[in-house]
C-alpha cells in the first residue's frame, strides 16, 4: 500500500478518513483515502490547516505510523525554492539530498548495537521509475536529478545560505525533506520525492521569497499533476 505525505498546499487527497495512531513518539494524525478505486495513506505534514510549522512536525510518529498502518512505499511531496537547474513551475524527482540541520533518527541510542543507515541510494531506485513511468502516462513533465538541501525553519533562508547551499551541490531548498528521507531509510522503507518548485530561492535570479499564500497557490497549479501520478503509484504499488 502506498504512503503518501505533503506539506504546503497539499493538504487533501480522495475522499479521506481521519485515523488517530499511537506510536513510541506520541500519536500521528493520518488519514486513509482512496484514489482510483486504490487505498493510500495519506499524511499532511503541516496539518490541513498549516498549524504545524516545519520545526514542530513529527517526524518520527509520522513515519512510524506510515509503516505501522501498513504502508509499503511512501511518495512524498515538498514545495521548494529553486537554487539553480530548474524553474518555478516544475516538478523535479529529487535524487539526493543535503540535510546538515537538525537530526532526524530512530538510533537515539546504540545499547543493542551500532546502526548507520546508508545514504548511498537514499530514494528507491525502482519506486523512483515507477513515478517517471507514471508521470510520463499521465503526460507529466518531471524532471530529474534533484539535490534537495533542508533548512531548519520556520524563518526562510538568507541569501548568503542559498549561495553556500548552492556551492555544496543543492539545485533545491525545502525546511523538511531530510527529516523524512533519513527516517524512511531507517525502517528500510522504500521512498521517492517529489520537489514542486514554487520560486526562485533567495538571491537567485533576483528572487524574493513568497509569502506563504503565494506558495501555496503556487502548488495548487501543481496539485491536478501530481494527484495524476500518486494515482497511478497507488495501483502499482503492493
Amino acid at each position: 500500500m502506498l504512503g503518501i505525505i505533503s506539506g504546503s498546499g497539499l493538504y487533501n487527497i480522495g475522499k479521506m478518513k481521519e485515523k488517530s495512531v499511537p506510536t513510541p513518539y506520541g500519536r500521528a494524525l493520518m488519514y486513509s483515502a482512496r484514489l482510483g478505486g486504490d487505498e493510500v495513506l495519506f499524511i499532511p505534514r503541516h496539518r490541513q490547516d498549516h498549524s504545524v510549522p516545519a520545526h514542530m512536525v513529527n517526524y518520527k510518529a509520522n513515519l512510524w505510523a506510515m509503516e505501522e498502518e501498513g504502508a509499503t512505499a511512501l511518495l512524498t511531496f515538498y514545495a521548494a525554492g529553486v537554487i539553480s537547474a530548474y524553474k518555478p513551475g516544475d516538478l523535479v524527482l529529487l535524487r539526493d539530498f543535503i540535510g546538515l540541520f537538525g537530526p532526524a533518527t530512530f538510533y537515539d541510542s546504540f545499547e543493542s548495537g551500532i546502526r548507520h543507515a546508508d545514504m548511498y541510494e537514499p530514494y528507491d531506485r525502482k519506486l523512483c521509475d515507477m513515478v517517471k513511468e507514471a508521470a510520463s502516462a499521465n503526460k507529466v513533465k518531471i524532471k530529474g536529478r534533484g539535490i534537495i538541501a533542508t533548512t531548519r525553519g520556520p524563518r526562510f533562508e538568507t541569501a548568503a545560505e542559498i549561495k553556500v547551499l548552492g556551492k555544496m551541490g543543492a539545485n533545491l531548498v525545502n525546511m523538511t525533506a531530510s527529516y523524512e528521507v533519513s527516517l524512511a531509510n531507517e525502517l528500510e522503507l522504500p521512498i521517492a520525492s517529489i520537489g514542486i518548485c514554487t520560486n526562485y530561492a533567495c538571491g537567485v535570479k533576483g528572487g524574493k521569497h513568497m509569502l506563504h499564500e503565494e506558495v501555496t497557490a503556487a502548488v495548487k497549479k501543481k496539485e491536478f499533476d501530481v494527484n495524476k501520478i500518486a494515482t497511478l503509484m497507488a495501483r502499482e504499488v503492493l
